[in-house]
């Protein structure tokens, strides 16, 4: 093998604080889903936390930190679909008629009550 072609591989203490990072990712995202943060706060920040832990394994287990080239230019398309397609479906839900989307609080009050359930209390327009 010449040394053009070697590749040197990084030894275990790299791994294991990638992994160690890995779980305290984890552990940040259990904790976090169990404050249900207000409004979408939460589901930015789990895709945060998402975002980062697929960037250590994409970076250190499938050695995209070491090698380049045609591996790293499959990963831009790659990222770039998958944007496009999460913003297509955005939009696709932000046109929708408003109680085709799940419930929120201004949704709700629109909505009849169930059968035996107790009737809502509707604020009276004001004069």
């Amino acid at each position: 093998m010449s040394a053009e072609t070697e590749h040197k591989h990084a030894g275990p203490g790299r791994y294991l604080a990638v992994w160690i990072a890995l779980l305290l990712f984890t552990a940040l995202t259990v904790a976090l889903g169990r404050m249900h943060l207000a409004g979408s706060w939460g589901l930015l920040v789990a895709l945060a936390i998402a975002v980062v832990k697929s960037t250590l394994v994409v970076l250190f287990f499938m050695h995209l930190w070491d090698h380049g080239g045609a591996n790293r230019l499959v990963l831009a398309t790659t990222l770039v679909f998958v944007a496009l397609l999460i913003g297509l479906v955005l939009l696709d839900s932000a046109t929708r008629f408003p109680l085709a989307n799940p419930p929120t609080e201004a949704t709700m009050r629109l909505m009849p009550p169930g059968p035996g359930a107790a009737p809502r209390a509707v604020p009276a327009a004001e004069p």
